[in-house]
């Protein structure tokens, strides 16, 4: 095998086999093989965890035919996207979610999730094994796209048509070479070459054309990388026109270039050379516009990984111990489905909008509460049998007068007893009619994969929902931006924006309920599975038209969050308190709409501070190092931040985070305190909580590095029970350590 940067991680013997063969053909070498059978004793987790931190490793292939542990799993995988490329090839995938209950399994199913999983992760998926070596062999060239426009370089139209359709497929931008570019182009090709991208050279076109059309295109910023195209015919020298291009990637370029000599025979000494100059060689357009969109969609996952909410709205917590109690209750009455009065406190629990609803078991009932609420009311059955009541001529809209209501109830149940005998009727349901102005009818849901756990749809409301392409399924626990893009990923956002003289919705009260969504079965892990449908999206607001919940008793005994896939924010490690001076401190643990503030924190320490914190000059934070330090992955590491207020606004006064190491029982700890808050008692505040979080996370050492000169620090550190111990090569480090 031999020696390269690109490691392989495989569930199977055979195609780790397989792939090394063909890895020697192409001239691919690998850092790690690594075959997962059945007598491995570790995982995905521990290999992952191994590589993204392993120095002769530059990009990661994955093939999984099943995830055992997919907590690690999801923290492994996480940690290493965000360091290097990852591609996964999953086998199997078309098998169902094994869900139970009505329309949970609609929702969502196992591979819908598992991209979820692998785009909130940061990985790229393989759905082919020529997918998958197509990423090996273009990952192994070391040149990363910068973003996703691709210059298309061919000798003939045809080809080059192809590779195009394929672009548009996978949305990778074509854009027409700048003026310059045109200019040199028009200079050094027949009058009649295509103008536009992809850049047809013509079929008569000189190696030496190869070669001047990729330089001019690669110095163009209009691309990011290009891809070369050569279709044999009569008068054509491939190997000579491979050589071209060999010395232009040769002579400093920094973009991506990869290569399409279509044919066999004729091109096999061309395509040897280009293989050996590492410059990745496809045997059709298809493949090598696919591999170039591995490169794109790495960067993109970069890119958006960088992007931060907005600081945290104010809004009222939720009732989460009065949700508790509204399950239990119908738990305890041997139920598991909640009724709709029960599944829309829920909802107003978590505060979602929602109409006032009152059930009632006879006409008299039904007409006391329409004139309680006042009309139009909508009259709508009340069964725990039946999910989908319009179906069943269960629902009657726009009852306008107290005349009407009596009727209607007796039509319902007539309707439902002729079309459901087996339903158990309840009773009927009186809500007043939507008042939301606008509205468009979406649903939002989540279902729980028997793998990863709760996972939050989106998509068309009302029968729409019945065509499953436009829904979008993301894992929870959601941020704002990650809300916002769950949206965009379905056609029906763009029923969200203006649209035939009617006002865009209110965006930002979708979001608001996907947040919340989330947040219910971060905090819920009774909750099976979750309708909201439809949920009225309105210019002024949101209103949740009808709800269903699916219940059941969660594990006994089991770590706070074990249902979860991503540990979502631990709100239990949250305290209150005083400082020295009677100013009331929260220390909690930090989270991504602390960006803002954080940034802040960090540019108003002292020189001193920022030394003694980073132990190099550090006047703010990057955007990447921005995003390390407040989007973390609780199961990996903790941070918790002190809080004051000035005003309504929430002001960090300091920060202190551990990182578990590799060894699973050991963290790396920190902390640093605003200069205008020492002596306040803020650090040992700070200590005591991350040391109590290290137990809650079952480690037993907390180690840190201090500068010998930070004073104050080894005094807290020696009020706390640390040891010391000096490094006789460094003097001016001190390490401290702490047996939990």
């Amino acid at each position: 095998m031999l020696q390269g940067r690109l490691a392989l991680i495989s569930q199977s013997g055979a195609l780790c086999s397989a792939i090394s063969d063909w890895a020697a053909y192409s001239h691919l070498g690998f850092s790690a093989l690594i075959s997962l059978g059945n007598g491995a004793n570790i995982d995905f987790g521990d290999a992952l965890s191994f590589l993204s931190t392993d120095p002769k490793t530059a990009a990661i292939l994955l093939h999984i035919e099943r995830i055992k542990h997919e907590k690690w799993f999801m923290s492994a995988l996480r940690e290493a996207a965000r360091l290097r490329p990852v591609v996964v090839l999953k086998s199997d995938r078309h098998g169902r979610s094994a869900a139970a209950g009505a329309d949970s399994d609609s929702l969502a199913d196992t591979d819908a999730v598992f991209d979820a999983a692998l785009e909130r992760a940061g990985a790229v998926r393989a759905m082919t094994v020529g997918q998958l070596f197509a990423a090996a062999e273009v990952l192994t060239s070391n040149r990363p796209a910068t973003g996703n426009r691709l210059c298309i370089i061919a000798n003939g139209g045809g080809a080059g048509v192809l590779a195009a359709d394929r672009a548009k497929d996978l949305d990778i931008d074509l854009p027409p070479p700048s003026e310059q570019t045109m200019d040199a182009l028009n200079a050094l090709l027949p009058s009649y070459w295509s103008k536009t991208n992809p850049v047809d050279i013509l079929g008569d076109a000189p190696p030496e054309a190869f070669g001047t059309a990729l330089k001019l295109c690669l110095a163009d910023s209009s691309f990011d990388g290009a891809l070369v195209m050569l279709t044999p015919q009569a008068i054509t020298r491939a190997t000579d026109a491979a050589q071209a291009v060999v010395e232009v990637v040769k002579g400093g370029n920094r973009k991506p270039v990869l290569s399409c000599w279509l044919h066999e025979t004729s091109v096999v000494e061309a395509r040897g050379l280009l293989s050996s100059n590492r410059i990745p060689d496809f045997a059709t357009p298809e493949r090598a516009v696919e591999a170039f969109s591995y490169l794109a969609r790495h960067e993109l996952n970069q890119r958006l990984a960088l992007e931060t909410p907005g600081p945290d709205a104010d809004s009222p917590d939720s009732d989460i111990s009065g949700a508790e109690m509204i399950i239990e209750s119908a738990l305890a009455m041997g139920r598991s489905r909640l009724t709709d009065l029960e599944s829309k406190a829920l909802l107003r629990a978590f505060h979602i909008p929602t109409a006032m609803t009152i059930q009632a078991n006879s006409p008299a009932e039904a007409l006391v509460a329409a004139e309680s609420l006042g009309f139009p009311v909508a009259m709508k059955v009340a069964s725990q049998h039946i999910s989908r009541k319009s179906d069943v001529g269960g629902v009657r809209l726009n009852i306008r007068s107290a005349g009407d209501v009596r009727p209607a109830f007796q039509e319902i149940v007539e309707s439902v007893r002729a079309l459901r005998p087996d339903a158990e009727i309840e009773g009927v349901t009186i809500e007043p009619m939507a008042t939301v102005d606008n509205p468009r009818r979406v649903i939002i849901g989540a279902t729980r994969d028997p793998v990863f756990g709760p996972a939050i749809v989106f998509g068309a409301g009302g029968t729409m929902f019945e065509v499953p392409q436009d829904r979008a399924v993301s894992l929870p626990p959601l941020t704002t931006v990650l809300a916002e893009r769950l949206i965009s990923r379905t056609r029906v956002s763009r029923l969200l924006e203006p649209l035939h003289n009617r006002p865009a919705a209110d965006r930002s009260a979708v979001i608001k309920v996907l947040m919340r969504v989330s947040e219910m079965v971060s905090e819920l892990p009774h909750i099976r599975a979750l309708i909201i449908s439809p949920l009225l999206a309105g210019t002024d607001g949101t209103l949740a038209i009808d709800a269903r919940i699916q219940v059941d008793r969660p594990t006994a005994g089991v770590p706070p969050y074990n249902h979860m896939a991503i540990a979502p924010y631990p709100r239990y490690l949250t305290e209150h308190g005083f400082l020295a001076d009677g100013t009331p401190i929260t220390i909690r643990p930090i989270r991504p709409e602390d960006a803002e503030g954080e940034q802040a924190f960090v540019r108003g320490l002292s020189p001193e501070a920022r030394q003694f914190r980073f132990m190099q000059s550090v006047k703010e934070l990057t955007p990447k190092m921005l995003v390390q330090h407040t989007q973390i992955d609780y199961r990996r590491e903790m941070a918790l931040v002190a809080m004051t207020k000035e005003g309504e606004k929430e002001i960090q006064r300091g920060v202190a985070r551990y990182i578990i190491n590799p060894d699973g029982t050991s963290c790396e700890f920190a902390i640093v305190i605003s200069d205008a808050k020492r002596r306040q008692g803020i650090g040992s505040r700070l200590m005591n909580s991350l040391i109590s979080s290290a137990r809650r996370h079952g480690l037993k050492m907390i180690v840190g590095e201090v500068l010998s000169n930070n004073q104050a620090m080894l005094s807290l550190m020696k009020d706390l029970n640390f040891t010391e111990k000096s490094f006789p090569d460094d003097p001016t480090i001190v390490n401290v350590e702490l047996r939990l």
